[in-house]
């Protein structure tokens, strides 16, 4: 007994002699955000016309007709997934630079995935309106392919505060435990849990769009139901949101989400399976696009 209250003392004693050695815990600061909440009425209501497409890097088609395609949906905003920037396989062509000049969304970002066939390869955003700010964030990606959360904060016209409208191409494997990893870093980032250059990101109105590589089902645990934790999945009821493979659509792996933070009413929602001029869509891409026309009720 006399052995062990010795030994108790000389451990007591090492933690009173050595101050420097000590638990550090983090604590969270509040949050004081610079966007308040505002209820807006039907008269008042900004509106906004989104979509998210996966192109195939025009590997189906060609980025011209792709552009032309795009040009048709009248978009405001629009997510790409799966973009070239100067691959040898896209005949070293700048694919968003010809979106850009084509589409009538002169505003885009690019967020680089990979290193790719002498170019890059990643996910992208157009935009109508000015792009004020933008980053691209690197997912949890193990051994595999690396992914990236490409971010960009837009000024849009009769809006009271900038839109932070956010894309990704998640992990494609059947295991869904790295596309979980990837979900939990998105969600720790859109409340600030890790660091951003966007200036009161947690407050702010958020969209998030892209091919997630995983499907809406509530009987089971997938990646999508972790997303939903902070996140609201847009569409409108009887939709039929498979996108994937546009030749005979059977997987809805493409999705538009809303941040909690914020409400919105989807007035009309497309997934369209011909162009306006008649074109059957699986001869552009293997995905097909979402098309949402949104109204915010509020911020």
């Amino acid at each position: 007994m006399l052995k062990k209250f010795k030994n108790l003392l000389l451990i007591l004693g090492f933690f009173f002699i050595m101050p420097s050695i000590s638990l550090a815990l983090e604590v969270l600061s509040p949050n004081s955000g610079t966007v308040s909440n505002k209820v807006y009425t039907k008269k008042s209501a900004p509106t906004l016309r989104v979509g998210t497409y996966n192109i195939a890097a025009a590997r189906v088609s060609d980025i011209n007709t792709i552009a032309e395609t795009i040009k048709d949906m009248n978009l405001e905003i629009l997510a790409i997934n799966e973009i070239d920037i100067n691959t040898a396989r896209s005949q070293n062509t700048d694919q968003l630079e010809v979106l850009k000049e084509k589409t009538g969304m002169p505003y885009g970002v690019f967020g680089k995935a990979i290193d790719f066939d002498g170019g890059e390869y990643g996910v992208a955003i157009l935009s109508k309106y000015p792009i004020v700010n933008n980053e691209t964030i690197k997912l949890p990606s193990a051994d595999r392919e690396q992914r990236v959360l490409l971010v960009a904060e837009i000024k849009i016209p009769n809006f009271d505060s900038n839109i932070v409208f956010m894309t990704t191409h998640l992990d494609w494997y059947e295991n869904p435990e790295l596309r979980l990893n990837q979900v939990y870093a998105i969600n720790a980032y859109s409340i600030e849990s890790t660091p951003s250059k966007i200036k009161d990101l947690t407050n702010k109105i958020k969209i998030l769009a892209g091919d997630f590589n995983d499907v809406i089902e509530t009987n089971s645990i997938t990646t999508i139901n972790e997303l939903q934790r902070y996140y609201t999945h847009l569409t409108k009821e009887g939709l039929d949101t498979r996108t994937w493979t546009s030749t005979n659509p059977s997987l809805d792996l493409d999705h538009i989400f809303a941040f909690k933070g914020q409400k919105w009413v989807v007035s009309n929602a497309t997934i369209p399976s011909k162009t306006k001029q008649n074109k059957d869509m699986s001869t552009i891409s293997d995905h097909l696009p979402i098309i949402l026309d949104l109204t915010l009720l509020e911020q």
